[in-house]
């Protein structure tokens, strides 16, 4: 065995001892679980739930706070004394006028405020953090489907390097069970020295091959592992990819997408509109007031009240407001008629491909199966030394080179199949 055979042995008997068959639903669903936008995606949710308890509370719920005030306004010189404090100075003393000030202020009370009548107003808060919530989720299927499409474009392409490999590998084989016959024609005379040189030549050439294609192979997995968050050093061995065209849905994923945020814009106006709605509230307190501190004790007391705001006059920001939200609604439609545009002309464009494609594959495949048929020709007469060695070799590299071309016409098809299907939902 010489050297270049022991490396393909090390690199090759690792991926032996360990592959397992993996399919590309594998790499899909580790992706979806470990990918950490989808992650902060699914988190939001829970955001917006709190936000509705949020909204519930400081609308429904009743405010209570305490509050602690002193405010010490002292005059000077009154009768006769320098500092003093009293709500009833004499004419000539220094000070804040007593009717403003009371000479001081002592107040400790609890407070309580009970929104009323305010269904019509929190009503839009639910609706707009709903909508929000519903943006963050379709937000998620969009992440889905961007990973996904990475993730099987990858897997397509490993995949035909584990394909270009195997039958690589064949040819070799081949090759090497040529080299008795050919040997024992060169001894006999029959066929030349040169004869030998060049199919050993051409295996050295295909081993070479090989091994670059196990390094394609290898990185190929890594990234593929990379994009689905996989840490497992296992080598995969890679099913069949069956990328099957899906129907077009009910309703395309964009359409949903612009609706809603045309719903978000018209529940930002709603919000907005809140503060030009009459707001009742119940208000009452209890706990010390008092102006004169040898008092405190009978100072103590409630009140209650309503408190209402109308408005009246803003300078017409609310016409304002809505004139805005109409510009942002009309740049909205223009979008989404550009998206429509692009995406049909998206699958337009990857059904043609596919045709073309399918196409190639099968011109190809007539002339992989005359080439087959010329080997077998030419292999016999080879042995029989009735052809040279070097017109099986150029058979050899023309078939090597229409199976590397419908590698490459397949890994297309299955590419455009996944692109139609990123684009028809």
């Amino acid at each position: 065995m010489n050297k270049l055979n022991f490396l393909i042995l090390l690199l090759v008997l690792p991926v032996l001892l360990q592959a397992q068959n993996k399919d590309v639903n594998y790499f899909i669903q580790e992706g979806v679980k470990s990918n950490p936008n989808i992650a902060e995606n699914i988190n939001l949710q829970q955001f917006f739930q709190i936000q509705n308890e949020i909204i519930t509370a400081q609308n429904k719920r009743p405010q209570v706070n305490f509050t602690g005030d002193y405010l010490f306004a002292p005059f000077f010189f009154n009768n006769g004394r320098v500092i003093s404090i009293t709500p009833n100075p004499s004419p000539k003393a220094y000070g804040y006028d007593a009717g403003i000030t009371n000479g001081g202020w002592y107040a400790a009370q609890v407070n309580v405020a009970i929104p009323l009548f305010n269904k019509a107003l929190i009503k839009p808060l639910y609706e707009q953090n709903k909508i929000q919530g519903d943006i963050s989720a379709y937000g998620r299927k969009q992440l889905e489907q961007d990973l996904k499409k990475s993730i099987i474009d990858q897997y397509i392409i490993t995949f035909q390097f584990q394909q270009q490999t195997t039958y690589l590998q064949k040819i070799i084989d081949q090759l090497e069970t040529r080299k008795p016959y050919v040997t024992a024609l060169v001894k006999q005379g029959l066929l030349q020295q040169n004869d030998y040189l060049l199919l050993d030549i051409q295996q050295t050439t295909s081993r070479n091959d090989l091994l670059q294609l196990q390094y394609a192979y290898t990185n190929g997995l890594a990234i593929l592992k990379n994009l689905a968050a996989i840490s497992d050093s296992t080598v995969f061995n890679l099913t069949d990819p069956l990328i099957v065209l899906q129907p077009a849905p009910a309703e395309f994923y964009y359409v949903q997408k612009f609706r809603l945020d045309s719903l978000n814009l018209v529940a930002q106006q709603n919000v907005f509109n809140i503060k030009y709605k009459t707001q009742v509230s119940a208000i009452a307190s209890s706990g010390i007031n008092a102006v004169d501190i040898t008092n405190v004790p009978h100072n103590v007391g409630l009140s209650a009240g309503l408190h209402v705001a109308v408005p009246i006059y803003d300078g017409k920001q609310k016409k304002m407001n809505e004139r805005q939200n109409n510009v942002l609604l009309t740049n909205l439609q223009a979008y989404r008629n550009n998206t429509a545009l692009l995406q049909q002309n998206n699958i337009r464009n990857a059904k043609q491909q596919i045709v073309q494609w399918q196409q190639t594959i099968g011109l190809l495949d007539q002339q992989i199966k005359k080439q087959e048929l010329l080997q077998d020709i030419l292999k016999d007469k080879v042995i029989k030394g009735q052809v040279t060695v070097m017109d099986y070799i150029n058979a050899l590299q023309d078939y090597i080179v229409t199976q590397k071309t419908r590698a490459l016409a397949e890994t297309n098809v299955l590419l455009y199949n996944n692109q139609y299907n990123y684009y028809n939902w």
